[in-house]
C-alpha cells in the first residue's frame, strides 16, 4: 500500500461502551474511546466535536464509531481570556465556556485560542 494523504476536517473514532453521544457535542478521547464531554476527565484529549449522535449505551468499547469536526470552533468566555492570549491554550468551564486557567489542572484541555471576539473565543479543537 502506498502513503495515503488526507484533506479536510472529519475523522471517526470508536465510541466508549456505555456512551451516547449527542450532535453537534464535545467529544474527547478516553484512552482513545470516544466520551461524552460529561464523562471526561482532566487527561482526556478533545477529538473535536461530533457530527451526528451514537447511541452506544448498550454496546462494548469500539462497537460502534462517531464522526467529529476538527478545526476552529465558538465558545463562550468565561471572562478571563483576552487577546493576548491568542495562541494559548483554552480549558473547558464546562461543555460550551472555557477559561485560560486550568484549575490547577482540574479542568480538560479544550485546545488553542486563535481568536478572541466581544462575544466569545474561537478556539482549534481536535487533533492534528
Amino acid at each position: 500500500m502506498g502513503t495515503a494523504k488526507r484533506t479536510g476536517t472529519r475523522r471517526d473514532y470508536p465510541v466508549k461502551g456505555g456512551q451516547y453521544i449527542g450532535g453537534n457535542a464535545v467529544v474527547m478521547l478516553a484512552a482513545g474511546l470516544a466520551v461524552g464531554f460529561a464523562s471526561a476527565s482532566p487527561t482526556d484529549i478533545c477529538a473535536g466535536v461530533s457530527n451526528l449522535g451514537v447511541d452506544n449505551t448498550t454496546g462494548f468499547d469500539g462497537e460502534t464509531r462517531i464522526g467529529v469536526e476538527v478545526g476552529d470552533h465558538k465558545f463562550l468566555n468565561s471572562g478571563d481570556i483576552d487577546n493576548a492570549d491568542v495562541g494559548s491554550d483554552a480549558f473547558f468551564v464546562d461543555e460550551r465556556t472555557l477559561s485560560i486557567d486550568s484549575a490547577t489542572n482540574t479542568r480538560p484541555k479544550a485546545g488553542v485560542i486563535t481568536q478572541v471576539e466581544s462575544d466569545g473565543v474561537w478556539v482549534w479543537l481536535g487533533i492534528k
